[in-house]
Formats: structure tokens, C-alpha cells, sequence
């Protein structure tokens, strides 16, 4: 199984003076963005920066989102991290704009060392293919509502709008044994709102979401951080299968079979995971 992230933080990867600030904003995992957030006339000296910085980083929880590999910006991301010697140092790579399985086997193969993936979907195309996109992410896929959302001309601030595709990617992940990300919030000025769907979005099964301000961060953590009262009934379930001996048991009056003792494992490894 993957690693699974409860938060993680986005940084413009051409302000190299906040990178130290992510890292230390209590986010589960800061990545540095060298797609969205950089200007293509910068991209160059942004990429020449991460890499400088990261020479000098030791710690966990740091990832880069490198550029669509169906561009020459993400072409030169992927030559720069694999000649560099330092992705050992980064916890996974962000692809943006992963359309098709192909995609990631070419960075994989390209990057020539066992590094997670994560995956983002952002079109219609790749919403097609995302079983097949999900079977090559080996970290994780993150739903890129805002791409996804304007290819369409759909609202992503509409949840029902968006229902369809975050489904299809949580029941892709699940599929595969990966974890799935929520889109970001857009309105940092919404802590009501950005409970609210996150806390929805962890009943549909994603494991984390994104952030696009340190404020988020807290809240998102919260609401992927499994409560005491989920923790001493998910340590009953178990419990009261251990008592059984394997054989059938009622636990407040319902049958424990497997799908309700998978739920409470899950529950149980999330607290470890913290």
C-alpha cells in the first residue's frame, strides 16, 4: 500500500522564500508546483531553484509537481529530477494531466527509480481512461476539479456537478488499492464551506485533499484524522472478532462481516498513520 496523505499543500515553485513555510505549515506532505503556479517565461529558473533547494532539504513529507509530460516543460522536469541524484529525497511526483496509462509509464521509465506517483485527472479524456490511469499511480490519484470542471463548463463549486467524476476516481482508486485527493477548496475565505466538502468527500471514500493556503490546512487534517468515538468502535469490531475466534459475531446487533471489518482496519491503520 502507498503512503496516504491526509493534507497536502500546494507552493509556487517560483517562490523559493515559501518553500521552508510549506514544509513547516503542518501539512501531511508540501508540493512544490512547477506546473499551474509558474509562469512559462520563469519556468526555466524555477525548476534550477527547486532543484537547488531540495539539495539541501532532508526531511519528510516533500513532493514536486513536475509539468504535464505531454509538454517540453514537463519533458525538462522529468531529464532535471532524473539526471539530479534527488529524488530519494522527495516522498512522490505529481503528474499533471494524466490523460492515459501511457503517460505515467513514460515518467516512470523516464525517471529510472522506484518513486510514487500520483496522478492528477483533469479532463474528460482522462476520466475515460481512469481505471486504466489509477492501475499505473502508484501513490495515489488526486481529482484536479478546477481543469476537470472548466473543460466541461461545469461549476466546481457545484458538489452535485461534480458528483459523477469524484465518484468514478474514488471507486478507480479503491479499485486498485491507491488512495484518492479531493480537489483544493478555492475559497480560502470559507472554513464553513471547506468542511462541509471535505467531510463529504471522506464519506465517498478519498483518503486527503489538497490545499491552496496554510489556513486549510488544519481543518482538512481534522477531518481525515478519525475521531476517539470512530477509534473505540473500530477497536470493538476487532475486538469482538478476536473473541469469536474467526467465527460469526454480532457486535451491537450486526452481523461483523468482511466489508465492516475492512472499514474498521482502515479506520484503526489511519490513527497509526497520524
Amino acid at each position: 500500500m502507498p503512503s496516504v496523505y491526509r493534507s497536502f499543500l500546494f507552493v509556487p515553485g517560483a517562490r523559493q522564500d515559501r518553500f521552508a513555510k510549506a514544509v513547516a505549515a503542518g501539512a501531511d506532505a508540501a508540493i512544490i508546483d512547477l506546473e499551474d503556479a509558474v509562469l512559462p517565461g520563469e519556468k526555466d529558473k524555477a525548476r534550477a531553484d527547486v532543484l537547488a533547494w531540495v539539495s539541501a532539504w532532508d526531511g519528510k513529507g516533500l513532493a514536486v509537481r513536475i509539468n504535464s509530460p505531454r509538454t517540453a516543460h514537463g519533458c525538462a522536469d522529468i531529464a532535471a529530477f532524473a539526471a539530479s541524484g534527488l529524488l530519494a529525497k522527495l516522498d512522490f511526483i505529481m503528474v499533471p494531466k494524466a490523460e492515459t496509462a501511457v503517460d505515467l509509464e513514460i515518467v516512470a521509465e523516464a525517471l529510472g527509480v522506484d518513486i510514487p506517483l500520483i496522478a492528477v485527472m483533469e479532463s474528460g479524456r482522462a476520466l475515460a481512461n481512469v481505471q486504466s490511469v489509477a492501475a499505473k499511480a502508484t501513490g495515489g490519484m488526486l481529482f484536479g476539479g478546477a481543469d476537470f470542471s472548466a473543460s466541461l463548463g461545469a461549476d466546481l463549486a457545484n458538489w452535485d456537478a461534480m458528483l459523477t467524476a469524484r465518484a468514478l476516481v474514488a471507486a478507480a482508486c479503491g479499485a486498485t488499492g491507491i488512495p484518492a485527493y479531493d480537489v483544493p477548496y478555492l475559497d480560502v475565505k470559507d472554513p464553513a464551506g471547506l468542511t462541509e466538502t471535505t467531510h463529504k468527500a471522506r464519506l465517498m471514500g478519498f483518503s486527503g485533499r489538497a490545499c491552496i493556503h496554510p489556513d486549510q490546512v488544519a481543518l482538512v487534517n481534522a477531518a481525515f484524522t478519525p475521531s476517539q468515538a470512530e477509534l473505540a468502535e473500530a477497536q470493538a469490531i476487532i475486538d469482538a472478532l478476536n473473541a469469536a475466534q474467526g467465527g460469526a459475531v454480532l457486535h451491537k446487533g450486526k452481523l461483523v462481516d468482511r466489508p465492516v471489518i475492512l472499514a474498521a482496519e482502515r479506520v484503526l491503520s489511519k490513527a497509526k498513520s497520524v
